[in-house]
């Protein structure tokens, strides 16, 4: 995790690697019913709310516990936490299901929800595996 003597600039780095390496299971899974929430034309604007729900709730089991647990006590450990928690959240979770949501709206003939969701499932596994390639350089960056 995060060791040695870090710049300002170090904390933030190693968390964006952190972040990018998100656990791909639950953030297809989650972000899969999040977008199948929400992914159709009719549906209401109080499923966002639901659909945030799930999404922070897999994210709180894929990559919470990992965070919480990797995170040490001091200013520099509050960055890294914080940096690593957004990235992972954004990128693994929100990133895969707006973009199923968003092509899920565009369906026309009641199906939407099911399109958010198998958009959803075919987005996240490829987000996860560029991620883990720019993590790599962004690790080699912040070493």
């Amino acid at each position: 995790m995060l060791t040695g003597q870090l710049s300002a600039l170090n904390p933030a780095l190693a968390g964006a690697a952190m972040g990018l390496q998100f656990d791909p299971l639950t953030a297809t899974v989650s972000a899969a019913v999040a977008a199948a929430l929400v992914g159709y034309p009719s549906a209401p604007s109080s499923r966002r709310w639901l659909a945030a729900g799930v999404l922070l709730a897999g994210w709180a089991v894929g990559d919470g516990i990992r965070v919480a647990g990797g995170v040490g006590a001091g200013g520099a450990a509050l960055i890294y936490g914080t940096v690593w928690s957004l990235i992972g959240l954004g990128v693994g979770y929100l990133l895969p299901a707006f973009a199923g949501a968003a092509v899920g709206r565009a369906v026309f003939h009641g199906t939407g929800w099911l399109t958010a969701a198998a958009v959803t499932l075919m987005v996240t596994p490829a987000v996860w595996v560029l991620a883990e390639r720019v993590s790599g350089a962004v690790w080699a960056v912040a070493r």
